[in-house]
């Protein structure tokens, strides 16, 4: 009879002391509560969480775009004549603009070296002076006397002469750069062919670059004449005061001449527009900025 009882008694303690355990494991789970959701998510329909926007930022002060270099070009006038002067212009590694005259012993060989080292092209586009006689003056030269059909052939075969060029500037021209008959018909044949004009103001009466911007032509006017005076100290004198122009107004246009004196001073004080506050570069970059 003992043997008979010992098993359902076995059997039942074992499922009483099962049930203690359960207990003891499930009551505090209870007491603590459900884990609490993650702080970075929501809940969602169907058991999902989606992750909560981001925080917006405080709106603050708009920030300043980059302010550009204030800029300045130098010109080099009345190349055309010798290699010398180009192969010169070159060494200084500098963004000098060559302006060259037509119809010189040079003037396609020396636009062919130019281009070949990275430097800019204008045309020195030879105009009628108050002061010059017509014997003396350049070949291609436009005259006050010439028919607008006249004028245009004379511009066109001059632009010929310089391959590559990009702009032009006038040689002497006192006295075009004052005709408002003239100057129309020479700036409409850049405007056709994608040029600008740089007005080299051999004339306080000049009316070139006004012009050229009523048209439409990217234009810009010369402020300094570096070389009036050859002594390395005028030249420096006139290459800082070029730089100062350029850091008071933004922006500068210096002319010099393929002389000795002036070749080393540029190549002695070309590299001291940073010290100014200025970057030196080639006419094209000036013409479009104001």
């Amino acid at each position: 009879m003992r043997r008979t009882l010992s098993f359902p008694l076995l059997f039942l303690f074992s499922v009483i002391l099962l049930l203690i355990v359960f207990l003891l494991i499930e009551c505090p789970a209870k007491k603590n509560g459900p884990a609490p959701a993650s702080k970075t998510s929501l809940p969602r329909k169907g058991g999902e969480r989606e992750v909560p926007p981001a925080p917006k930022k405080a709106a603050g002060r708009p920030t300043k775009p980059a302010v550009s270099a204030k800029k300045v070009a130098v010109i080099m006038d009345d190349l055309g004549y010798n290699l010398e002067v180009v192969r010169a212009v070159c060494a200084f590694k500098q963004p000098v603009t060559v302006s060259i005259l037509p119809f010189t012993p040079a003037a396609q060989e020396t636009a062919r070296e130019a281009r070949a080292c990275g430097l800019e092209i204008m045309l020195h586009l030879p105009l009628e002076s108050l002061h010059q006689k017509i014997s003396t003056a350049s070949a291609g030269t436009i005259y006050t006397s010439m028919t607008g059909e006249e004028i245009r052939r004379n511009v066109e075969a001059c632009l010929d002469q310089i391959p590559g060029c990009q702009g032009v500037n006038n040689h002497a021209g006192s006295m075009v750069t004052e005709d408002d008959r003239i100057m129309p018909v020479i700036l409409e044949v850049l405007k056709e062919r994608g040029l600008y004009f740089i007005d080299s103001r051999t004339t306080k009466n000049t009316i070139a670059f006004d012009m050229a911007r009523r048209m439409g032509v990217p234009a810009a006017s010369r402020q300094v004449f570096l070389d009036g005076d050859l002594t390395e100290a005028a030249i420096k004198a006139k290459i800082e005061e070029l730089f100062q122009t350029a850091r008071d107004k933004g922006q500068a246009v210096g002319i010099c001449h393929p002389k000795k004196e002036t070749l080393a001073a540029l190549a002695k004080y070309l590299g001291s527009a940073g010290a100014y506050g200025v970057k030196l570069v080639f006419a094209s970059e000036i013409v479009g900025s104001k």
